[in-house]
């Protein structure tokens, strides 16, 4: 049963609006908020940082949620990080879905009950190797010369019915509330797609709005100049993409040019790879693996293991990449190669990665979390 808390607007020694709950005379202040002095996150004004494993509701039946977050949390996570995806919970314009496997809420509750905090995707676009990338196709049928992923104004004014959905479901999980949302993604990306500021001002506002000081907005992005150049937003946190090919180091000081103060953050740190229809299957060394996590957590780095748990994209929901002249399909499954296979089984690397998170965090990954507000 929640507690019913009283809930206070104070200013932190960071100059960050906090909130603070009372309870029977005793106090919480939920919050999640960046110590940019010493590079570090603050978790209810402590410090604190993340390994996360990147799970999604939609690849996955309801039934078996709460065991693979039970999975995640063994492994050593304390968070995980799932997308959001328009083109589930809108399949026609007059028409919403959040039941069943599209039960967002019902996600976040298990995740909090199983100690887990949440890093949100909400896009609007994903990617994630998606139809569409998460996007519904009847915005192409509304406005056929519509410019997705601009500031259009005929693009935008959906984009606001659906974040208004999604966020008047998700803001009593916000941290503030003490619930286990820590960080929401703008957009998914960007800079691999194009540089439209204004496009990315707008979605930082509508979510400023949605969210205030109850969750962090953050960014990501590969760590390449021009892709950070086109993706970092003013006012919203910086991060960075890399998998095992990468120089851990170059890569972190690619972040720092466009987040110089704050916590170091791999946002997709790929532990295996997607696999295109007529390709062998992608395999991702372990001991790779374990090396480039081992590094990052040795530089005191908060990472999410995308993907922890891949799962399955069921129906006709696998997307493709390509240029102009190709076209490369995924496959139903979603397996990636990743700790856990697609049938939810642990493999190797999901017991490599127990080892490394255990040896380099010790005690500092277990957090457990108080009463989401009523």
């Amino acid at each position: 049963m929640w507690l019913v808390l009283l809930t206070l607007a104070v200013t932190s020694t960071l100059g960050e609006v906090v909130n603070v709950h009372v309870n029977n005379n005793t106090q919480w202040k939920f919050g999640f908020e960046v110590d940019y002095e010493n590079d570090r996150f603050l978790l209810d004004g402590k410090p604190f940082r993340y390994v996360s494993g990147s799970f999604h509701y939609f690849r996955t039946p309801r039934q078996y949620w709460r065991d693979r977050f039970k999975k995640i949390r063994a492994a050593g996570l304390n968070a995980v990080s799932t997308y959001v995806e328009w083109s589930l919970h809108q399949p026609s314009e007059n028409e919403w879905y959040w039941t069943g496997n599209a039960d967002l809420v019902e996600f976040l509750n298990i995740a909090q009950e199983e100690d887990l905090f949440v890093l949100l995707r909400p896009g609007p676009y994903i990617c994630a190797e998606r139809d569409f990338g998460g996007l519904p196709y009847w915005l192409m049928t509304r406005v056929p010369d519509i410019k997705l992923r601009t500031n259009d104004p005929r693009y935008m004014k959906y984009v606001e019915t659906y974040l208004n959905e999604v966020f008047k479901r998700v803001i009593p999980y916000l941290r503030g509330n003490g619930g286990p949302i820590i960080m929401v993604q703008v957009e998914n990306e960007y800079g691999s797609y194009s540089c439209d500021k204004e496009y990315l001002h707008r979605l930082r506002d509508i979510m400023k709005r949605k969210i205030g000081t109850k969750a962090l907005l953050y960014t990501t992005d590969g760590s390449n100049i021009n892709m950070l150049n086109c993706g970092s937003i003013s006012g919203v946190y910086t991060t960075i993409d890399f998998g095992t090919n990468a120089n851990v180091t170059k890569s972190f000081e690619i972040m720092r040019l466009y987040q110089p103060r704050g916590p170091l953050v791999n946002s997709e740190f790929y532990p295996g790879w997607l696999t295109h229809w007529q390709e062998p299957f992608q395999r991702v060394n372990v001991t790779l693996v374990a090396k480039t996590l081992n590094q990052m957590l040795s530089l005191g780095a908060s990472v999410n293991i995308y993907m922890f748990y891949g799962g399955t994209n069921f129906g006709y929901t696998a997307g493709a990449n390509g240029g102009e002249n190709a076209y490369n399909p995924q496959l139903t499954s979603y397996d990636y190669d990743a700790p856990l296979t697609e049938a939810g089984d642990p493999t190797s690397k999901y017991f490599e990665i127990r080892n490394i998170v255990s040896k380099c965090l010790r005690k500092e990954i277990t957090v457990r979390f108080y009463c989401r507000q009523s």
